[in-house]
């Protein structure tokens, strides 16, 4: 799908340290979706296994930058003011996205203008990805 002018830049980064099983997944899911204005940074702090190695498989189709940081909130802050996105977004290197995540989250920012973030219904998986159990997720209440 080609991006039009009025389709916002949605930024998606992902904090990674050692998950070299997981990371490709992740990847797979992001680069895989149907939303056509998305950039991606994957913000690896230094891993020794080989989530390098794999990031480099995408070097052209991503972003990513991989050096000792101060966790993983400080990763996803480095990523979100090293991305130009209109609208910000996070996966963990061990989550990935379900087909049509990003562009139902922007299709309700853009009927909801006014709504400052929004989360999908998650699962629990195995490592071979197989769903377990839904994951428990609840109305937002800033309370």
């Amino acid at each position: 799908m080609r991006a039009s002018r009025n389709d916002p830049l949605v930024t998606v980064v992902t904090p990674s340290y050692n998950q070299g099983r997981f990371i490709r997944q992740t990847i797979e899911s992001v680069l895989a979706q149907d939303y056509p204005n998305v950039e991606y940074l994957v913000m690896d702090g230094g891993s020794s296994d080989e989530t390098v190695t794999i990031l480099r498989e995408y070097s052209g189709r991503l972003e990513w930058v991989s050096k000792p940081d101060r966790g993983q909130a400080s990763a996803i802050n480095e990523g979100w003011r090293r991305g130009r996105g209109e609208i910000l977004a996070w996966l963990n290197s061990d989550d990935t996205y379900l087909p049509g995540a990003i562009g139902a989250a922007v299709a309700h920012l853009s009927r909801e203008p006014d709504d400052g973030a929004v989360y999908g219904e998650g699962y629990h998986v195995d490592e071979v990805g197989r769903v377990v159990a839904r994951y428990p997720t609840e109305p937002f209440d800033l309370d």
